[in-house]
């Protein structure tokens, strides 16, 4: 049974007309994401020092290889895909970048991106979950002409005594006292497939007259694995 994404606020003007089939296709992705997920962990060991990088080649590994499986054979995945500002100089380099030429209405500006970043339990990791990879998208860095996208957070340890609960209160406090983010809803839990517990949403105010942006957050526990 398809779990329904109930997204608030579908206004970015490029979005409108195929707004039922992007969010259905963005609910498949979040799946194969998941899914992707547990191959790389039930396949090898991973050791809790691997850099981002490593982990993210993994896991976008296995997207091409298993998106069929979600009817996804259409869209291409990329990584590390420059985004480049109005000025010609580089806003960064998304992670995660998944395009539809089929259904694109050739726009290449209309795509799905994820921001990856790894954690470890301790605050400074989390403020660069929220402080140098949220933030792109509030402020149009990423995403402008999409009002919903992702971060995945790899999970390699916690602070003593602590859990996943924990881990997303400690990121909510420092996403709730930012000054340059304005939320509408914190982190919270979102269900996608209900044999996976770590699945988040949020919502937040955009900068420069960009309509609220909806972010899904997948934390990838790489520290029982």
């Amino acid at each position: 049974m398809a779990c329904k994404i109930t997204v608030i606020d579908m206004n970015a003007n490029n979005f409108k007309k195929g707004r039922d089939y992007y969010i259905n296709e963005f609910n498949q992705v979040l799946k194969l994401l998941i899914f992707s997920y547990e191959k790389m962990v039930k396949e090898r060991k991973f050791d809790l020092k691997e850099w981002e990088t490593f982990l993210r080649n993994i896991l976008l590994k296995k997207l091409r290889e298993h998106k069929s499986k979600f009817n996804l054979d259409h869209l291409n995945f990329y990584a590390e895909v420059e985004e480049i500002n109005k000025d010609c100089t580089t806003a960064g380099f998304i992670d995660i970048h998944i395009s539809n030429p089929m259904k694109i209405l050739g726009k290449e500006d209309l795509f799905y991106a994820f921001e990856c970043k790894r954690l470890d339990g301790g605050k400074s990791k989390n403020e660069e979950y929220i402080n140098n990879g949220l933030i792109r998208f509030i402020n149009g860095k990423y995403s402008k002409n999409m009002p919903l996208s992702g971060m995945i957070g790899f999970v390699q340890g916690f602070k003593k005594g602590n859990n996943m609960i924990n881990l997303i209160s400690d990121i909510n406090h420092i996403l709730n006292n930012s000054k340059e983010i304005k939320s509408t809803k914190k982190i919270i839990k979102h269900q996608i497939n209900p044999k996976f517990e770590h699945s988040y949403y949020s919502q937040h105010n955009r900068n420069a007259k960009l309509p609220k942006i909806d972010l899904y957050h997948l934390f990838f526990d790489f520290v029982k694995k």
